[in-house]
């Protein structure tokens, strides 16, 4: 009796030990399977309309940041182009026959300002000549006149000098007709350069569905390219576990097409919000912006809500990482954050496709 007492108690201990290091393993180690692979998608779009007059890729085909992906029509934009270029031409021309004007005006103005100041210096003279009956009153009364419209003609010249200068469109040592002539040319060159369409990243050609002949449409999405530099998993944890996960810990990850390889990950950060399941009603939005939808997993009874954690991959061209493929994830919350190593595996700079046509 003793020995089935003690053996049934040393049962019950091993029971309370391991039920306490699995509930610590837990705690140290939070883990969940609701994770998902992913990774940043650029969706390709023209710029500019057009037909497709060639396509140089293929569904699934690997690419590289700046390869030429396909072609539009761009005869329209290269006629545009020429008409702008020789626009711009003219408005040089223009400019220079204003410059014309301009010293044309300021010629006229000189003319006149020097007749101006001798009709004035000879209405001088003639004035004190009227008191000794020396000059008739007329001829003093016509040089009085021919003083005054001097005057008014040096005005009339300044004003044309002006209006030649503001008919040239300067302004702080440019001119605004060649500059707006410029833009124009500027703009249809680009539109020109645009019918190249180029891959932004690294990646893979996803759902391509289209060939040479059909129309792309300016800002429409014609295929997608999955970025193969940085891969992560969304993983939903329950907001329980979220207390002791910091940015920069290491995480296993184990994705279902190997789960026998776990890949080494990074906690990036964990999402702020996420769709609200309960709302006054699921017609009018209450002022969201775009937040993960985490679906509950049982409707009757209170749930904790999960909310998704970034994890970066650190392995980035494991051949089995596809986005959408489902993963198991555990935390090591003892692990000490990197966050340098995290800054490493942030994507890189922008893409900027070529502005010249070749």
């Amino acid at each position: 009796m003793r020995t089935v007492f003690l053996l049934r108690a040393g049962i019950l201990f091993f029971a309370v030990v391991a039920a306490v290091l699995t509930w610590r393993n837990l705690v140290s180690f939070p883990r969940t399977e609701d994770a998902e692979v992913r990774a940043n998608v650029a969706g390709v779009a023209p710029q500019v309309g057009g037909s497709i007059v060639r396509l140089h890729v293929v569904d699934n085909q690997a690419v590289k940041r700046g390869d030429l992906l396909f072609e539009l029509d761009s005869r329209s934009y290269e006629a545009e182009a020429a008409r702008t270029r020789a626009r711009l031409e003219l408005v040089r021309l223009e400019v220079r026959a204003l410059d014309d004007e301009i010293v044309a005006a300021q010629a006229t103005l000189r003319d006149r300002a020097a007749r101006a100041e001798y009709a004035a210096s000879h209405y001088e003279r003639l004035k004190p000549l009227l008191e000794g009956n020396f000059a008739s009153a007329d001829r003093v009364q016509q040089a009085k006149a021919d003083a005054e419209s001097s005057v008014a003609l040096v005005g009339e010249g300044e004003a044309a000098v002006a209006r030649a200068r503001n008919k040239l469109g300067e302004f702080e040592g440019r001119n605004t007709r060649v500059e707006e002539a410029q833009a124009a040319l500027r703009d249809a060159e680009l539109k020109v350069s645009y019918c190249k369409v180029y891959a932004p990243c690294d990646g893979h050609v996803t759902n391509l569905q289209i060939a040479p002949g059909a129309y792309a449409a300016a800002g429409e999405q014609v295929f997608s390219i999955v970025d193969s530099s940085v891969w992560f998993v969304l993983a939903n944890f329950r907001e329980t576990d979220l207390a002791k996960i910091r940015p920069g810990q290491s995480v296993s990850v184990y994705l279902m097409a190997s789960r026998g390889t776990p890949i080494r990950g990074i906690v990036q950060g964990i999402s702020r919000a996420v769709y609200p399941l309960m709302t006054a009603s699921r017609s009018t939005p209450g002022g969201e912006g775009v937040f993960s939808r985490v679906e509950p997993t049982f409707d009757f009874v209170q749930l904790a809500q999960r909310f998704p954690v970034r994890i970066i991959l650190e392995q980035g061209d494991v051949p089995s990482l596809r986005m959408g493929g489902k993963a198991a994830v555990v935390v090591d919350t003892r692990s000490t954050p990197d966050l340098e190593r995290l800054r490493r595996l942030q994507p890189g700079e922008a893409f900027l496709p070529p502005l010249k046509n070749d």
